[in-house]
């Protein structure tokens, strides 16, 4: 049967015609909504060959004569009229023999060419359904069958190696059907292997040249072919604390007797540089650093159509959602979702304003039609994503050595006493959260503009730039752009305060934020409201040279301090594509990470302006090259510099830092 399936769908240009026009419309659906590319790669292999399957069932019937589809009269095929010359030989095939049914449309499209192998298949589904008729005692003219037999020896070979092909295809099906591992899911995976290294005076003796890893494994399932759920698996050896840490960070402090600065030197190899992070560091959780497995993402896509013309391309995620998964962040060739085949550093991955928020929540994108002829095709899209959001504690899980219900307050390390601030709340809309609306244009097919707002909430101890992770040191920009409470205050508690030759002063030892002059307690903070307003921009200068760009504003509130702070960056860089190979990519960029800006800063009490921040700003430059050694793995080796990693002043010479890195990628 599937032998004769097969024959009878290579009848003529029809069954070509139809496998292409559904490739077509399958490419522009999924070119509406921007999906992880890390997670869809493979699925559309997977999609496309269910859709083929599917359509060999629906024309497994053509050449019955009693399908209830079946094309009776030539009159119903809605492009062939009388005044056609090949009207009556039409007519014979349909209305006699019924080898011909055309298009699903009812339409025949006999001006398109046709080459000698799809007439040699027309004609063998004809000789099968004479052969059929012959066997049930049915009339065929002699003069056809003489027709066929003259056609059959001048397609003798073509006849021939068709049914040699049809009989090699049919094994393959059967053997892909026996052998596959679901009928809806296909598996993607990718491994990155990473020597890097770090130097420079900012970087801290303990820093050693590593190989780390990272491992993902994503089941992409789709029940209907528009619809996409991913579940992946994540493993990793450079997240949480093993990624490179600063050598003794300086910070200037205004000493409240003199209005003189006076110094903190905070603890050596405590405070983690989250300038340096590099996409492979971007793992599972920050715990789990030995390759632990783990379910990192849990996400769902479907199409809605509430209206003619009208498409809603949805997401939910119930866990570790981010912003990228949904919204496009107009960075290409930069950005592969955080995984191994862009940029090394997570600066140059997009805009930093995408990892304001993260988590479990929903997002909606869907075309603007009245702003297409202004701006081209036009999208907007919206979000919500919330941190804690599987957490039912009303506090607790603030800080990295409390994961467990609690409800008082966390401990100071500095002062032994209860933070005059509590660790924040959880659930889907008490803890952790970020709200992102975007509007995206295309002008002139050439250029992409976006524009972005995030509000956000963030826990005392949660990283403004750390995808709505509840502790940490952030993804991307300074320690103090992200103001992680743990982080800052472990380090400060290990350090000492005051210049070498002046008394030491004391820590804030009360707990209430008391005013005295000589007790220092700068991060006794809660939790932090942010506004970003963000824009992203990239041009396709030419086919071998891409340029993109970015710039971010946020406006940090501290609850509880009544003061606010500034968070700027901005950066930009060129992409050569199939440099020297296709497939290969040449990428250079730079720019400013997110670094705390402004005048303003969180103080205790009513003395303003108690601690200030250097403001040098942490410059940084990546130059990489990827290699593509075969379809499936890629080598990558580059150079990030860094100069001024933490804003901090730095009294043991020049102030930058230098990252290496040779990093291997095997897909499949």
């Amino acid at each position: 049967m599937l032998k004769l399936l097969w024959k009878t769908l290579l009848v003529s240009p029809a069954f070509v015609g139809v496998v292409l026009a559904s490739n077509s419309a399958q490419a522009q659906s999924a070119s509406q909504f921007e999906i992880n590319e890390s997670a869809t790669q493979g699925v559309e292999l997977a999609q496309a060959q269910d859709e083929l399957l599917q359509k060999l069932e629906n024309y497994s019937q053509e050449g019955n004569l009693n399908g209830k589809d079946q094309v009776t009269s030539v009159s119903e095929l809605r492009d062939v009229s009388p005044t056609d010359w090949a009207y009556e030989a039409l007519r014979s095939l349909v209305e006699r023999y019924g080898c011909i049914v055309g298009y699903p449309d009812r339409t025949f499209r006999g001006n398109r060419a046709t080459s000698r192998w799809e007439f040699a298949a027309g004609l063998n589904a004809c000789l099968n359904t004479m052969e059929r008729l012959i066997q049930e005692n049915v009339a065929v003219l002699r003069e056809d069958i003489e027709k066929l037999k003259r056609l059959m020896q001048e397609f003798e070979a073509e006849l021939a190696a068709l049914g040699a092909r049809v009989d090699n295809l049919e094994g393959r099906v059967a053997f892909l059907e026996d052998h596959q591992f679901s009928t809806t899911t296909k598996l993607v995976g990718e491994v990155i292997m990473a020597a890097t290294a770090a130097g420079g005076s900012r970087s801290s003796e303990d820093n050693q040249a590593v190989l780390q890893d990272r491992i993902r494994l994503s089941f992409n399932t789709s029940f209907s072919g528009e619809d996409l759920l991913v579940t992946r698996l994540s493993a990793s050896t450079g997240t949480g604390n093993d990624r490179f840490t600063l050598n003794e960070p300086n910070l200037r402090v205004i000493n409240p007797n003199t209005g003189q600065p006076i110094g903190i030197a905070f603890a050596e190899n405590t405070l983690i540089n989250p300038t340096a992070t590099q996409t492979f560091n971007i793992g599972p959780r920050r715990n789990e650093e030995n390759n632990d497995v783990t379910i990192d993402w849990v996400g769902y896509y479907a199409p809605i159509e509430p209206l003619d013309n009208w498409k809603i391309d949805t997401y939910v995620t119930a866990w570790g959602g981010r912003w990228h998964h949904f919204v496009p962040t107009l960075n290409p060739f930069f950005e592969d979702f955080d995984g191994g085949k862009g940029s090394l550093s997570t600066f140059a991955q997009r805009n930093p304003i995408y990892r304001i928020g993260g988590g479990a929540g929903a997002g909606m994108s869907f075309k603007v039609g009245f702003l297409e002829s202004i701006l081209g095709p036009t999208s907007v899209s919206f979000g919500y994503l919330a941190g804690t959001a599987n957490n039912p504690c009303l506090n607790g899980g603030g800080d990295a050595t409390r994961d467990d219900c609690i409800t008082g307050k966390s401990t100071n390390p500095a002062t032994g006493q209860e933070y005059a601030e509590s660790d924040g709340g959880n659930g889907l809309f008490n803890g952790n959260y970020g709200a992102l609306a975007q509007i995206n244009g295309n002008l002139f097919d050439v250029v992409n503009i976006a524009f972005t707002y995030v509000h956000a909430y963030h826990k005392p101890d949660s990283p403004i730039f750390g995808s709505g992770i509840p502790y940490g040191p952030g993804e991307v920009g300074t320690s103090f752009a992200n103001f992680s409470r743990s982080e800052l205050n472990n380090a400060f508690a290990g350090g000492s305060i005051g210049e070498p030759g002046t008394d030491t002063l004391a820590y804030n030892t009360n707990g209430d934020n008391a005013n005295d002059p000589l007790q220092i307690n700068p991060f006794d903070i809660g939790g932090k409201v942010t506004n970003s307003y963000g824009g992203q921009m990239t041009w396709r200068v030419a086919e071998w040279m891409n340029f993109s760009a970015y710039g971010s504003f946020t406006n940090v509130r501290f609850i509880g301090r009544g003061k606010s702070a500034e968070v700027w960056t901005g950066g930009g860089g060129f992409a050569f594509p199939d440099l020297f190979k296709e497939g290969n990519l040449l990428g250079i960029f730079a720019g400013v990470q997110p670094y705390h800006g402004g005048r303003q800063r969180p103080y205790l009490g009513e003395r303003q302006g108690f601690f200030n921040l250097p403001s040098r700003n942490p410059i940084t430059a990546e130059v990489f090259y990827r290699y593509q050694v075969t379809d499936n793995i890629s080598i990558t080796p580059g150079v990030i510099w860094i100069a001024n990693p933490d804003q901090f002043v730095n009294i043991q010479g020049a102030d930058d830092e230098v990252i290496g890195t040779l990093r291997g990628t095997f897909s499949f």
